[in-house]
């Protein structure tokens, strides 16, 4: 072989060398969050991930020459899920101890923040507010937060003092301001996040210290890892620490929280060591080591989760049912609209038709969620009518968005459906001295149901899977409850498998029920009205 094909091949390898190992050094740190902690992580007005958690990690990069971190976003009840799947590495997210996450779960030793929860209602509320005082009253939480969980276990111990959990997918600031505005009576949050809504916003709430406020969550924000990933936790507790130590960790909190809570009271600091040597003990235990891993998948949970999802079905189906009557009676009407080319409405339902069908789903539930109370409260100041914009039902904007959105879809397949129809029939229909009203009910409508009733089946099976959606504005159904339970447990991957089980069973149900009502169509007939009159004469 020539030298300098010789020399030229270990170059190569040389640098593939080298790469590699520049490669095996760095490890990528996958980190999840919901982005919208405000201050502790938001996206600020360039679309950047920034916030005290971000900049914590960013520090961390800088000092660490193996680690790189790479943030993605997710909402939060996904968050554990997708630690679960190892999609993510490291969760940060203002997340702290509730339930059984330090038993599945490996938090960072020290907290980087200190907050406390406080109960954050409209300023004029009566003063010191108790968790007693907030009976029958509608209380907003994220589901599967700590909040959540703690307002569960307190409908569960106190039947005769229950709170209305309105569980809203959404930020804190939004459900702050939310609070602000009379939707909500009130909710529980870190003062944290009151202080920047606030701030920003230019608004005063009432704060109301709560007394067993470790039943909520014990005070401070940890680092949440998989268990097996220990070496990555000590990593980064190292530096965590040496950053605490020489101030960088405190600079940080007074950028994003104007002051500094990252003081860790010595109370704390002996629980975690405590809890530290536990976690150290339970893991040089076999027993214990065999029982984690058993906890992997636990098939029996699906049957468990299962049983809780299914009080929540009749919801699922009332939304389902009515947002598909409105559906079908609107989507009939434009139809009907668009063929006859009514001058000045026809191009408004073109219009009306194309929005409904170019935008998501979700996007339509809020902007009737929360766009429609800011025009009723338009039409309030307007009209000087003292209308309770808060006491309308979540359910009938939930009606509007889904009953809309499925008017634009069916009004699509009535209208090719009924140019479907032979033009010889309805003549002959006319001929015999049939009106248009008995044409339409007894010739077109058989025979356009014949054409339509596959593409309506579909729609169906679309709007009832769509109708999860709802658990982002505060209605539970079947997805809501599972991202409740699953929450609670932390076992999302078999509550997922359980609703989705129930959902296929629905699917399968209207499945057949569109196939009966096309056999029923089909023998029917479009011919049979004309035949009886042609018999008649």
């Amino acid at each position: 072989m020539p030298k300098k094909i010789f020399y030229f091949l270990f170059g190569i390898l040389l640098l593939f060398s080298f790469t590699f190992e520049v490669q095996a050094a760095e490890k990528t740190v996958v980190v999840g969050t919901s982005g919208q902690t405000k201050p502790l992580d938001y996206f600020n007005e360039e679309n950047e991930l920034t916030g005290f958690e971000i900049d914590l990690l960013k520090e961390i990069d800088k000092r660490d020459e193996n680690l790189t971190f790479e943030f993605q976003t997710t909402e939060f009840p996904s968050l554990f899920a997708g630690l679960d799947a190892k999609k993510f590495d490291l969760l940060i997210n203002n997340l702290g101890e509730s339930g059984d996450r330090r038993e599945k779960y490996l938090f960072s030793h020290y907290p980087y923040v200190v907050t406390h929860n406080v109960i954050i209602t409209s300023p004029d509320a009566k003063d010191n507010l108790k968790i007693e005082d907030l009976a029958g009253k509608n209380i907003a939480a994220v589901p599967a937060s700590p909040q959540a969980q703690f307002l569960e276990t307190w409908n569960v111990k106190h039947p005769n003092g229950k709170i209305n959990i309105q569980y809203v997918d959404s930020d804190p600031s939004q459900i702050i301001r939310d609070v602000y505005s009379g939707k909500f009576d009130a909710t529980i949050y870190a003062t944290t996040y009151l202080a920047d809504v606030e701030n920003t916003f230019g608004i005063q709430l009432k704060a109301h210290p709560i007394e067993n406020e470790d039943a909520i969550r014990p005070p401070g924000s940890y680092f949440i890892f998989r268990k097996e990933d220990e070496a990555l936790r000590n990593e980064i507790d190292t530096i965590l620490e040496e950053l605490r130590q020489d101030g960088t960790l405190s600079n940080i909190s007074l950028k994003y929280l104007n002051q500094d809570d990252t003081k860790i009271p010595e109370s704390l600091k002996e629980k975690n060591d405590a809890l530290e040597k536990e976690r150290l003990k339970e893991t040089t235990n076999d027993t214990s080591s065999k029982k984690n891993t058993g906890k992997i998948f636990a098939p029996g949970e699906i049957l468990t989760t299962m049983k809780k999802i299914l009080p929540k079905i009749p919801i699922t189906l009332l939304m389902t049912g009515v947002s598909a009557i409105i559906g079908l009676i609107l989507g009939f009407l434009i139809s009907l609209a668009k063929i006859k080319k009514i001058p000045v409405l026809t191009p408004f339902l073109n219009v009306f038709v194309s929005f409904m069908r170019g935008t998501p789903q979700l996007v339509q539930l809020f902007l009737s969620f929360y766009g429609l109370p800011l025009i009723f409260q338009w039409l309030n100041q307007s009209l000087h009518t003292g209308i309770d914009l808060n006491k309308i039902p979540a359910l009938i904007y939930v009606f509007i968005a889904f009953g809309l959105n499925e008017a634009a879809y069916t009004s699509e397949t009535f209208r090719s459906a009924i140019l479907s129809v032979d033009q010889k029939e309805i003549e002959a229909a006319k001929s015999i001295g049939l009106t248009d009203s008995q044409t339409m009910r007894r010739i077109i409508l058989p025979s356009a149901m014949i054409v339509a009733l596959p593409n309506l089946g579909n729609s169906l099976i679309s709007l009832l899977k769509g109708t999860s959606l709802a658990f982002t504005v505060t209605i539970v159904d079947i997805m809501g409850q599972t991202r409740i339970v699953a929450g609670s447990n932390l076992r999302f991957f078999e509550g997922y498998i359980a609703v989705a089980l129930i959902y296929w069973l629905l699917c399968i149900l209207i499945e057949q029920g569109i196939k009966a009502l096309e056999k029923h169509f089909t023998k029917l007939g479009p011919t049979t009205p004309i035949k009886k009159e042609e018999e008649m004469c």
